[in-house]
């Protein structure tokens, strides 16, 4: 198993130098495209200014800042239940996808360089972060659960730091989406419709194989020994109670003045915002919330 997934990680890791291009792949309209380049432009010229000096992790927090205001809309990857697009939006978010496009922002402008950092890159990364395959893309081959975002890019661009900040092993098995497909509209009619069948197939092969790794967290009682290790940039998972799922929030961290707090998509208050709570308040606040995840960009 473990020679396994180094060679997933290898091939991961060169997927993200390949030359392919995903744009003809892509929903992506005339306002979110200008809102791309606008904030990979600052990025840029923040990044040379500071003598190419900016970590990945700097530029994540830049791309959060840029994002501030944006509309909470859920199920923003979903608008059509039977043709699956590599749909990518700055203008509205729901908080999963506002991590994803601000280390793909933030990846692209890294990898640039002190060249200008391109749209099509962009693209090509965010479809790599999604999508496990190569087009045309299916429901069950995009990424849903959080754990595997995070496995899938572990060493090359993102790395766990749960365990090294004082986190632990526990109990935690997935299987939510598969346990539940009437929640889903491409696995609703899985009885019915070969399409949805075969999606629904996917997804519980892809539950199998994260279950036999241990699944780790920072439980509430560690939190505050750990808030102080929290850097900003650092992406938050706040790991669930409820049963066969690992993830139900994710965030990005902001530390100011030693307070480990966050920037993330917020249902409750339909938008990007720096939430005026530390990120252990917020867990403490929930009784849903077990406590979080910590990972590192590279």
């Amino acid at each position: 198993m473990r020679r396994i997934v180094i060679v997933l990680m290898a091939l991961f890791a060169m997927s993200f130098h390949c030359q392919k291009s995903f744009c003809q792949e892509c929903v992506l309209s005339a306002g979110d495209e200008k809102v791309a380049r606008e904030v990979m432009r600052d990025i840029h010229e923040a990044d040379l200014k500071a003598g190419s000096g900016l970590t990945l992790s700097q530029m994540m927090v830049m791309a959060a800042e840029a994002l501030v205001g944006t509309p909470y809309v859920a199920g923003t990857l979903d608008e059509d239940p039977v043709e699956e697009k590599l749909r990518i939006y700055l203008t509205k978010t729901d908080c999963i996808l506002f991590v994803e496009t601000c280390l793909a922002l933030a990846k692209t402008v890294d990898d640039a360089g002190e060249s200008e950092p391109e749209l099509e890159d962009f693209i090509n990364n965010v479809a790599r972060m999604r999508y496990r395959t190569d087009p045309p893309f299916s429901y069950g081959d995009r990424v849903h659960y959080t754990t595997e975002w995070v496995r899938r890019m572990e060493g090359t661009v993102l790395h766990d730091m749960t365990l090294e900040l004082g986190g632990e092993v526990y109990d935690h098995p997935v299987y939510f989406m598969s346990s539940h497909p009437e929640s889903y509209k491409q696995l609703a009619e899985a009885d019915d419709i070969p399409r949805a069948a075969l999606n629904l197939l996917k997804i519980r092969e892809v539950e199998e194989e994260l279950n036999r790794s241990p699944m780790t967290y920072i439980p509430k009682t560690k939190l505050s020994q750990a808030s102080g290790q929290i850097k900003s940039g650092d992406i938050i998972c706040f790991s669930t109670t409820i049963g066969g799922l690992d993830i139900s929030h994710v965030g990005i961290a902001y530390v100011k003045d030693g307070v480990a707090g966050f920037i993330h998509a917020s249902q409750k208050d339909g938008k990007v915002e720096i939430d005026s709570r530390t990120i252990e308040e917020y867990v403490r606040s929930r009784s849903n919330l077990s406590g979080i995840k910590v990972i590192r960009p590279l």
